[in-house]
């Protein structure tokens, strides 16, 4: 039985129309994978070189039956080459290639337009499509992915088995003179077009499955780096554990630390003086020295009740608002200076902010900055006019305590003793703030906060054993 050729042109156009329609539809589902649009513009092209042989058989124009399928042919396989390489996640190299199809294209036109010879117009012909072909074979013979590598080898084959058939009947051709007409019905043109309608269909074939195990791959690909994801959060929500644990216990020393400064301002001084005045008194009669005495000890004993229900107030109450805070500040400076005899002058300028002192260690450490600055003043300065200024910025608050006492004398930052001033000035930086002392005449300090006001930790810390000494020497002038 001998097949037709002109009916297998006109079924294989059919078959690569159908193909080029259910490419169109693969790529407007799967515009994500690479190479598919460019698959999707060989197959259309290809269709319709088909066509075009196919109406040879009703119409004889050179150019457009002849010199047109064969422009588009190598078009479709430069396509079919690019989209390989893009599949494989390459760029295709067009450049030497176009450049040996151009004395292939001049050799094509003269055979068969100016100087017909059908027998050599296939050895000019063949070589572009072939070329390109091949290279796309090569790309997808290069595929090492697990479920790709047995569809890309088939799409390889079978175009290979193109490329061969094509060469086979361009020697036929030339070499065996056998007709060239392409529509004859001949052994090589019957094996050209059978060898194209098996190319179109394993090609669809292959091109399908490799859709498919493409997506099935992406989909493996994304479950493990979701997993790898998973694992990378678990690592580090351990991680962050481990460092808010250590944030815990380093926030937990500090919380120490700042108990024992406010032990050694508050309850230590107090309780030092307490023992100092026992001392004295037990070594004195009845007289007014002891009856002196006595009122001391009493006012320092109030003094310590006071400070332990400040630390329970704090501790209890949490955030305060700035009117009571500026208010306890008032009166504790009032009693002071009033049992000194000396006349105080309270100022509060600007707006008080619209939060409250929500940090607890904050609000302590600038009391008791500013308590220890008032007590030095009343124990030491020798002053008859002293001046509390609180000034309120948006940024910043300032509070400046000055007299009109002897000032402070430069021998005594060295002669150790007690250690308020060095508080004072630490409590300053733990809050974000610095403290400026002047002297002379009388003596000026100056604290100056940003708000909000929060304690943080600075980068040098005294040992706990340093603040827990210094609670017996709180009693001196310690600046």
């Amino acid at each position: 039985m001998t097949l037709d050729v002109p009916t297998l042109a006109v079924v294989a156009g059919t078959v690569s129309v159908m193909q080029s329609v259910a490419f169109v539809v693969v790529w407007s589902l799967n515009r994500q994978i690479p190479g598919i649009g460019r698959w999707t513009m060989c197959s259309m092209l290809s269709a319709a070189i088909l066509l075009l042989v196919s109406s040879r058989l009703w119409l004889d124009l050179p150019l457009l039956t002849q010199l047109l399928p064969t422009l588009l042919n190598w078009t479709a396989a430069a396509f079919f080459y690019a989209g390989a390489a893009a599949f494989q996640g390459r760029r295709a190299s067009l450049k030497w290639p176009l450049l040996a199809c151009i004395p292939l294209l001049i050799g094509y036109v003269w055979f068969g337009l100016i100087d017909p010879d059908l027998r050599l117009r296939p050895l000019f012909y063949t070589p572009g499509v072939v070329i390109f072909l091949g290279l796309g074979a090569r790309e997808l013979f290069t595929e090492r992915r697990p479920g790709l590598r047995f569809a890309t080898a088939m799409s390889g084959y079978a175009t290979a088995l193109y490329c061969l058939s094509l060469v086979y009947r361009a020697l036929t051709l030339s070499v065996f003179g056998a007709p060239a007409a392409l529509l004859a019905n001949v052994p090589s043109q019957t094996i050209l077009f059978v060898s194209s309608l098996l190319w179109v269909l394993g090609w669809t074939f292959t091109a399908m499955l490799l859709v498919n195990q493409r997506q099935s791959f992406e989909k493996q690909q994304a479950h493990r780096a979701q997993m790898a994801a998973a694992e990378e959060l678990t690592r580090t929500e351990i991680a962050l554990a481990m460092t808010e644990r250590e944030l815990v216990a380093e926030r937990a020393q500090r919380q120490q630390q700042s108990l024992l400064r406010d032990l050694h301002d508050g309850v230590g001084g107090v309780t030092a003086n307490l023992v100092l005045l026992a001392s004295l008194g037990r070594g004195e009669e009845n007289s007014p020295e002891r009856k002196e005495l006595l009122r001391h000890i009493e006012q320092l004993a109030i003094e310590g009740n006071r400070e332990v229900r400040l630390l329970m107030d704090v501790l209890q109450k949490g955030s305060v608002e700035w009117s009571p805070f500026l208010q306890e500040l008032r009166e504790h400076a009032k009693k002071l200076t009033a049992a000194q005899r000396i006349a105080l002058d309270w100022q509060v300028v600007g707006k008080l902010p619209p939060e409250p002192l929500a940090d607890v260690a904050a609000q302590l450490s600038l009391m008791r900055a500013l308590k220890e600055a008032i007590h030095n003043l009343t124990r030491h300065s020798q002053a008859r006019h002293a001046r509390i200024r609180v000034s309120f910025r948006p940024r910043w608050v300032a509070v400046r305590i000055e007299d009109d006492g002897i000032g402070i004398h430069p021998a005594a930052p060295a002669q150790g003793g007690g250690r308020g001033m060095a508080n004072m000035r630490r409590r300053s930086e733990e809050l974000g703030g610095r403290l400026t002392v002047r002297s002379g005449p009388g003596c000026r300090l100056r604290f100056t906060i940003p708000l909000p006001i929060r304690f943080a930790s600075i980068a040098k810390k005294p040992p706990i054993c340093e603040l827990a000494s210094s609670a017996t020497t709180s009693g001196s002038w310690a600046i």
